[in-house]
């Protein structure tokens, strides 16, 4: 071993011969002599480059045995994990120079060249993690689901041997989906890399962490109950203490740990129960019910209320804890007053506790509001069989409406300007829709089944806690089959879409998303495309020399003009004037106005007109402008009523979608 502190000062050179160590083994160890000289510098036939000023340099020679490609693939793997798998050691670069023509250029290349293992930026937005950090008397935890704060708290130490020292914990769980991504970015898998590394001041002790190490005696948890607990397979992170010297020992073996006394009995509870057990209640409690998250490499599953409501029990128990104070905590946690009535009284219970703790009286307001609105569901179940004699009959009439488009699509597939792939096409895109259409019917048909055998249930008769289950069956299938009918509305107005827009070769419909002027292609479709006016007199396109370069479904743009031409036709309007123009924010926006009548804004709620099923004709749906809002949302603009407009009149304002989208 070469080392020096400065450049100006000799270089100290110890050499060991290991041979010496085992010739004798009544020797004692610290009898058999090494040697200890002086040198002018690093050795200069050295195959790497030497440190420049102070350093260390360890050479190794006179091996016992040949070391070939496995060896040397092993011993980068043990200096990846040496050096901090996480990316801390920022410091301290290692690379491998192989000077040995036994070895081909394919291993030669795998084998290399720097090493390093950062996965600490794969790991955290794709996966479970928590952060444990005990400092001055005090455990702070934060927990984390693919990115997302899920909560932060904090509690008094009460582990006694760590007084003195400070411990960071950071541990991730590795979904499925997380152990895939492992092993492409790493070439190993996580399994074979390891679990939870220790390190004490800077140095990693061995074998925690290997792979078939249990120290922590996860393995043996997870043995009684493997749907209950995690084990080393399931996780992966690092802690790290930095402590006084001599207060937690190492063996002398360099792979047999620490020498077990009460303080790292201490530090093994501390890390087994404010880390890997408070990580594994949020994953097994909240998440692996969802058995679709072991795919997911973000926190969608959250978004379901049921999720939701599992992590609002686990915060409540938390907060029941008077010795956790809870600092932080998601917000769309308690967000869950729009769940079923069968779902809610649990969820309920949980925000209550919540709420209480942190004397939220915001929160204790919205859990009276949802009761009460819960007590109304409970009221509107006597409406339900109704409800599904009304849907029954809205499919009976969306079935005609399906029959009616596909002939007119099939009579304009056979116009005579049409050439044969252009009406292959055409036909193929309202098979699709049809498709859509057809399985939306199937759905809804299902749920009506369903509606009317509960309403047959209601209706003979039973006990009251059957009446309640079929009267929350039949809510539940009637409000399936009316968002199956909602759709089939969008569906059906771009099957019309296709069919007004179809004849003109300009457009693609092989394509889903056009990539190109969007103001151009509002100009052709209204000017030129869209020849008939739905009993409008006259539309007309101002460009006012405005390009929007964008990629849009141009499907769906065809529903956005024709849902608003509709509109306007029901409202007396005979005339339609569209015009671009650019806002204060450099983007391209239309101005929609007509000489309608307007509404009446005593009697109509502007604010409602965008929402769905608020309608202010009779006989309307409540989904045109709705479905219109959906589709440019989708896409990435907006419309809203023009705030400049005069009382009384509906003239509306389109933001259009940009080149991100």
């Amino acid at each position: 071993m070469y080392t020096r502190t400065s450049r100006r000062v000799p270089t100290q050179v110890l050499s060991v011969e290991w041979r010496k160590f085992e010739l004798d083994s009544k020797t004692l160890f610290q009898r058999i002599g090494v040697e200890l000289e002086q040198a002018d510098s690093f050795p200069e036939d050295a195959p790497v480059e030497m440190p420049r000023g102070a350093g260390t340099v360890l050479r190794i020679s006179d091996l016992r045995s040949e070391w070939g490609y496995d060896n040397i693939d092993k011993l980068r793997k043990y200096l990846g994990k040496l050096i901090d798998p996480f990316g801390t050691t920022e410091d301290t670069p290692v690379h491998i120079k192989i000077i040995d023509e036994s070895l081909n250029n394919d291993e030669l290349k795998s084998l290399v060249g720097p090493i390093g293992n950062d996965i600490r930026d794969l790991l955290s937005e794709k996966t479970t993690r928590i952060l444990v950090d005990i400092d001055r008397g005090f455990i702070r935890t934060q927990l984390f689901d693919r990115g997302i704060p899920i909560y932060r708290i904090k509690e008094i130490n009460n582990y006694k041997g760590l007084n003195g020292s400070t411990i960071k914990a950071e541990i991730f769980y590795l979904n499925r989906a997380a152990k895939h991504n492992f092993t492409i970015q790493m070439g190993v898998r996580a399994v074979e890399f390891g679990s939870i590394f220790l390190f004490l001041n800077g140095f990693r002790i061995f074998p925690i962490g290997e792979e078939n190490d249990d120290t922590l005696g996860l393995n043996r948890r997870k043995q009684q109950g493997s749907s209950r607990y995690l084990g080393t397979r399931d996780v992966l992170g690092r802690v790290d203490v930095t402590a006084p010297a001599g207060m937690f020992r190492e063996a002398s073996s360099r792979d047999a740990g620490l020498i077990e006394d009460v303080r790292v009995r201490d530090l093994y509870e501390a890390i087994l129960r404010k880390a890997v057990i408070r990580l594994e209640r949020f994953v097994v409690g909240v998440m692996w019910p969802d058995k679709a998250d072991q795919v997911r490499e973000d926190a969608s599953g959250l978004e379901q209320m049921p999720t939701r409501g599992r992590a609002a029990q686990l915060v409540a128990q938390l907060a029941a804890n008077t010795a956790v104070d809870i600092e932080y905590y998601h917000p769309s946690i308690v967000d869950i007053f729009d769940a079923e009535a069968s779902a809610l009284d649990k969820a309920l219970e949980s925000l209550v506790s919540i709420a209480e703790s942190q004397g939220d009286q915001a929160l204790l307001g919205r859990v009276e509001a949802a009761r009460a609105r819960q007590a109304a569901l409970e009221e509107a179940e006597r409406e339900a069989i109704r409800a599904a004699q009304q849907a029954r009959k809205a499919t009976e009439r969306a079935n005609e409406r399906i029959a009616l488009l596909e002939r007119q699509a099939t009579y304009l597939a056979s116009t005579q300007d049409m050439t044969a792939e252009q009406m292959a096409l055409l036909l193929h895109q309202v098979l699709i829709y049809a498709g859509h259409i057809g399985a939306a019917l199937d759905r809804g048909l299902a749920n009506l089944r369903e509606a009317t055998e509960a309403a047959r249930e209601i209706v003979s008769g039973g006990d009251g806690e059957d009446l309640v289950s079929a009267a929350a069956a039949a809510r539940h299938h009637t409000k399936l089959a009316m968002e199956d009918l909602e759709y089939i509305h969008l569906e059906n107005d771009r099957l019309m879409a296709v069919a007004r827009f179809a004849s003109n070769a300009r457009f693609n419909l092989e394509t889903d998303l056009l990539k190109g002027d969007i103001v151009e292609f509002l100009d052709e479709y209204v000017n030129q495309v869209r020849v008939d006016r739905d009993g409008v007199e006259s539309v007309n396109f101002e460009t006012n020399g405005l390009t929007q370069p964008a990629k849009f479904p141009p499907v769906d743009i065809v529903v956005i003009v024709d849902n608003l031409m509709d509109n306007a036709r029901k409202h007396g309007a005979r005339h339609v004037r569209l015009e671009a123009r650019r806002n204060r924010r450099g983007r391209i926006e239309v101005k929609v106005s007509d000489d309608g009548w307007g509404m009446n804004e005593d009697q109509v709620d502007s604010l409602k007109l965008f929402d769905k099923g608020y309608t202010s004709t009779e006989g309307g749906t409540g989904l045109g402008l709705f479905h219109v809002r959906q589709v440019l949302h989708k896409m990435g603009g907006d419309i809203i009523l023009d705030p400049e407009r005069q009382r009384g009149r509906v003239d509306l304002v389109i933001t259009l979608p940009g080149e991100g989208k």
